[in-house]
């Protein structure tokens, strides 16, 4: 079974991409501080209007923009500031006005050579500070006061009749007039795959987990904010998805718990049909945090294991692999480890390359291979290695671990920001951090098939096959895991957030 990366509900969707979450696998903060710098809260959403997201002691906070006067450069604004209250450069400025949304804040903005604060700005050659200086009879203070009839903020003010944000606006949300199809959306699903059933996603749901089978139980983390409480929860049987009435275990150990007990929490639940594991993290040196093992045949009793820089975590034979810096008394760095079932006992199964500058995806295949990821310093993307099962096992049995980079890399030709086992071979969500927010712009879903010889320890990886293509924004992908020999994608749109289940067709199994 692999969980999804970065699945929510809306009630969780800025806390889920902190995935944070993503930017974790992307640089070089990891699993712990959520920013170093306010690139890293590129991906907290969008913020309302005059405000914008800063790193503010390691957080992503919103702070006020600031507001750009008139009263500065080659501004009108000396001692005798033509812009007083009224002044064109104020908060009202046209250059400000008008800059939502798809608004004037474009090449006809009101704010570039149109601009009420250029050629015929009060402080440009026709400034109130020069030979008619604002200090004499024909001072702008006066009837032609940039700030009265001619106002840039008045008849034709950018804000106004043809504003770039009216009805006629260049900006109109094409969302609105989009067709949608009821299960995908704007997705268009490739050839050779089908879409099954549907079910919707609980607002509350975190990242969604899946038995496997073939009866699926769900299930999810629901958490209210940094300081919790966190919590795992059922999400009743495929495709009959419904959030329990009462929690299952505490997400936090108990040292963790508490109204001052910041936790970061990793986007992943992983299940192997009687235990459900999760993870957090949280701000310090080496990101210090723990996973946690809920077992349905001894409720009452958890197993929490320390775990630093716990970001991702799959399901093998007889144990979790955790893509992170340590586990139990085993630290070794940034690395894959492995937590047994039978006893809960820790080692390291995994060396990644020396490039590596952070943690990476984890997704397994029903033929047992490991997709193992870490981020790239040298390509400054994720990147995925497919691990055979044989050689799982051996480092399993011996406690000697396998070089990641010995195996052979998905040619995945983008960035990716999620994960899954999907049959025999794994997905992957591509695209990428655009300018000039450096939001991930997705374009699709693709599958890479792997076929296993030499007894479990050669892995052929197949080419890439589109799943489904992104034609638009208006929907986006918020997860995926796998169910059964499926895919489980998580939908979001105008029409709500869901969960599809995504089929092979028969002639391409």
């Amino acid at each position: 079974m692999k969980t999804e990366r970065m699945m929510t509900g809306r009630g969780l969707q800025g806390f889920a991409w902190v995935l944070t979450t993503l930017a974790m696998a992307l640089t070089s903060t990891g699993c712990g501080d959520e920013c170093v710098d306010d690139f890293d809260c590129r991906d907290q959403g969008t913020p309302a209007e005059g405000q914008r997201y800063a790193c503010v002691e390691n957080r992503c906070e919103l702070t006020s923009n600031p507001v750009p006067d008139a009263g500065t450069g080659t501004d009108a604004g000396t001692s005798t500031d033509a812009g007083t209250t009224t002044d064109a450069g104020s908060t009202v400025d046209a250059g400000t006005d008008a800059g939502t949304g798809g608004d004037a804040g474009t090449t006809t903005d009101a704010g570039t050579s149109t601009d009420a604060g250029t050629t015929t700005d009060a402080g440009t050659t026709t400034d109130a500070g020069t030979g008619t200086d604002a200090g004499t009879t024909t001072d702008a203070g006066t009837g032609t006061d940039a700030g009265t009839q001619t106002d840039a903020g008045t008849d034709t003010d950018a804000g106004t009749e043809n504003d770039a944000g009216t009805g006629s606006d260049a900006g109109t949300d094409p969302c609105e007039s989009a067709t949608y199809d009821p299960k995908l959306g704007t997705l268009q699903l490739q050839t050779g795959f089908v879409a099954g059933e549907s079910a919707p996603l609980p607002v509350a749901a975190g990242p969604v987990g899946v038995t496997p089978g073939p009866t699926y139980s769900l299930y999810t983390v629901v958490s209210e904010g940094y300081t919790g409480p966190h919590a795992l929860y059922s999400l009743g049987t495929w495709p009959q998805v419904s959030l329990g009435a009462t929690p299952l275990f505490d997400v936090a150990a108990p040292a963790d718990r508490g109204p001052s007990a910041a936790l970061f929490l990793s986007p992943f639940v992983e299940t192997d049909g009687q235990r459900v594991l999760t993870g957090y993290t949280k701000s310090g040196g080496g990101f210090p945090g723990s996973v946690g093992v809920y077992d349905s045949a001894a409720p009452s009793a958890p197993t929490y294991v320390s775990a630093s820089s716990n970001f991702s975590a799959g399901v093998v034979p007889g144990a979790f692999l955790v893509n992170g810096g340590g586990l139990g008394t085993v630290s070794a760095g940034l690395g894959i480890y492995a937590l047994k079932t039978d006893t809960f006992t820790a080692l390291k199964v995994g060396t990644l390359p020396p490039e590596t500058g952070g943690s990476g995806f984890t997704a397994v295949s029903t033929n047992g291979v490991a997709m193992l990821g870490y981020f790239s310093d040298d390509t400054f993307l994720n990147e995925g290695r497919a691990v055979g099962p044989a050689t799982i096992a051996r480092a399993l049995t011996s406690g000697t671990p396998f070089d990641v980079a010995a195996a052979p890399a998905l040619d995945v030709g983008s960035n990716f920001v999620a994960a899954s086992g999907h049959g025999e071979g794994v997905s992957v969500l591509r695209g990428d951090y655009v300018p000039p927010d450096y939001n991930f712009a997705a374009t699709d879903i693709s599958r890479f098939a792997f076929t296993v010889t030499d007894a479990g320890a050669t892995v052929i990886i197949g080419a890439r096959q589109p799943v489904l293509v992104y034609v638009d924004q208006c929907t986006s992908v918020t997860g995926l895991t796998s169910l059964g020999t499926d895919l489980l994608v998580g939908v979001d749109d105008k029409n709500g957030t869901r969960l599809v289940r995504i089929q092979q067709a028969p002639q391409a199994r």
